[in-house]
């Protein structure tokens, strides 16, 4: 029993030997340098494209009323010839030749002319283009001879900072 607790604590004694010095403290150090450090980033610009685009019109009043008053009255017409069947392709017909007659009668009064209308049309778009943006600043010290860099995304305007030190693996 007496060995099992001599080596135990022999042990004991070895690892609080081995143990570093680990901790944290603020310290001073000299600014070397400062770079900015940019990234491209993709942007989407909207943008609205206007142009004027022209249509040609035939004259007339551009409604299908005259049509469709003409199809009813060529099928009243037709409506009165034929018997049965007959009848009802009688009918037919006369919705046919009634609003083909009234269509072609606009036609006539207008005499074949035509207009152009000018219309402006505009189209919602997006472009995209690459942009150069400030990521973050490369910040190198000078910290008891040895130059030591680190990325921030705060410039120092001091040429001396505190800088935290972290001390990590020191044996005795």
């Amino acid at each position: 029993m007496k060995t099992i607790l001599k080596s135990s604590s022999m042990l004991l004694l070895l690892s609080f030997s081995q143990l570093s010095l680990a901790g944290t403290f603020i310290d001073s150090a000299s600014v070397v340098s400062v770079d900015k450090v940019y990234k491209q980033v993709r942007v989407e610009e909207p943008y609205k494209e206007c142009y004027i685009k022209e249509t040609v019109q035939n004259n007339g009043d551009g409604s299908a009323t005259n049509e469709i008053i003409g199809g009813v009255i060529g099928g009243a017409i037709g409506n009165q010839f034929g018997e049965g069947d007959g009848k009802d392709i009688m009918t037919l017909a006369g919705i046919l030749m009634g609003a083909s007659i009234a269509n072609d009668a606009e036609k006539a009064a207008a005499n074949g002319t035509q207009k152009v209308i000018s219309q402006e049309v505009c189209e919602n778009k997006v472009r995209q283009k690459i942009e150069k943006r400030l990521s973050h600043y490369k910040v190198t010290v000078d910290y008891n001879g040895s130059e030591v860099s680190f990325s921030t995304k705060r410039r120092p305007f001091d040429d001396v900072i505190k800088i935290e030190v972290t001390v990590d693996g020191l044996e005795n």
